[in-house]
């Protein structure tokens, strides 16, 4: 009985491990799943620009600051007190216009002294007058010696020369009451007074009372510090333009005339600047470089330039920040693409094409 307990035993084992292995089996089978179909991504969508053909002028760009054509300070000729003041701070004011007046009560006084000695001088270089007349015929008769006679001219002589004295204290004190008036040197715009109504001010000389600046406004000048290199290849394509001009000009002259052609001036020949300040898009303003310095420095190798440009709505003002750019080649065909389809990648520029 031993041996068939066994056996039976057996087999019950080997049926338990069946049936097991075909749970593992069926557990198994269950848990894999089909893998999903890869799906391939539709192209991204992205915005294109065409680039524009276009001939393009190389320039090369500095920093400057406008200057004003003029500036003048006023001051006091004459001492006083300051009776009115025409003007608001900050104003446009054309020359000519009135902008302090002067207590000019005791430069009246000294006017009407001075038109008091000139008619004293000449009443009495009139009456020195007649007395030259009425003795100049008494002298041949002896009735006056010629010693007499001499030293009548010579009181006449004196009496012209105070004559012109006073005439010369008269124009002195008419001038000084002048200067009780100021105006406006120049056409262009007002700072702030520097004196208000009741203020003392001194017109002597070496220690005049400032009394307010006006600067010109139109046009206005930018100075900027330009490379040798830079200002030599401007200046060559200057002298090219001229030569250019100069060989129209003598082709026009010896082909039939149609008109009169337009005189070219020494502005045309010009070097041409542009300039923009900071909220301007691009180069909008256009002027001209009127002065290059005589000298350039070692230190630094830059030249200081300046540039003239209309200033119509005044938006530049002295001391005014402005980038400039000079055309350094001629206009040559190039490419023009948009500033956003530029990418920089470790300080390397670089575009993105689509197709051909």
């Amino acid at each position: 009985m031993a041996p068939a307990d066994d056996h039976t035993r057996g087999r019950r084992g080997w049926g338990t491990a069946g049936v097991a292995l075909v749970a593992f089996l069926a557990a198994s089978s269950g848990c894999r799943r089909p893998l999903p179909p890869i799906v391939e991504p539709e192209p991204p969508q992205v915005t294109v620009a065409r680039p524009v053909a276009r001939a393009v002028t190389e320039y090369v760009e500095f920093t400057g600051n406008a200057i004003a054509v003029d500036t003048v300070d006023v001051k006091a000729r004459v001492s006083g007190f300051i009776t009115a003041v025409h003007f608001a701070d900050g104003q446009a004011v054309a020359r000519g216009d009135a902008l302090f007046d002067i207590d000019d009560r005791p430069y009246v006084i000294a006017r009407d002294q001075a038109a008091a000695d000139v008619a004293k001088a000449q009443a009495e270089l009139d009456e020195l007058e007649r007395e030259v007349v009425r003795n100049r015929p008494l002298v041949p008769r002896a009735v006056v010696t010629e010693e007499q006679f001499q030293i009548l001219l010579s009181k006449r002589d004196v009496a012209a020369a105070g004559r012109d004295k006073a005439q010369a204290s008269l124009a002195q004190a008419n001038l000084d009451l002048g200067f009780c008036k100021l105006a406006a040197p120049i056409d262009g715009r007002i700072g702030s007074r520097r004196v208000t109504t009741g203020d003392l001010v001194s017109g002597a000389s070496g220690s005049a009372t400032s009394l307010a600046t006006v600067v010109s406004v139109d046009p206005i000048r930018v100075t900027f510090n330009a490379d040798e290199r830079s200002l030599l290849v401007a200046r060559q394509r200057a002298a090219d333009r001229r030569e250019d001009r100069a060989a129209g000009a003598e082709a026009e002259a010896t082909a039939p005339a149609a008109g009169v052609a337009e005189p070219t001036g020494t502005r045309d020949l010009a070097i041409p600047v542009d300039a923009a300040l900071v909220t301007d898009t691009g180069f909008p303003r256009h002027g001209v470089l009127d002065f290059i310095d005589i000298a350039v420095k070692a230190t630094t190798g830059t030249v200081r330039c300046r540039a003239e440009f209309p200033n119509p709505d005044g938006l530049i003002t002295p001391g005014m920040f402005l980038r400039v750019r000079l055309p350094i080649g001629p206009p040559a065909p190039a490419l023009l693409v948009a500033d956003r389809a530029i990418g920089t990648d470790q300080g390397r520029k670089y575009v993105a094409v689509v197709g051909a």
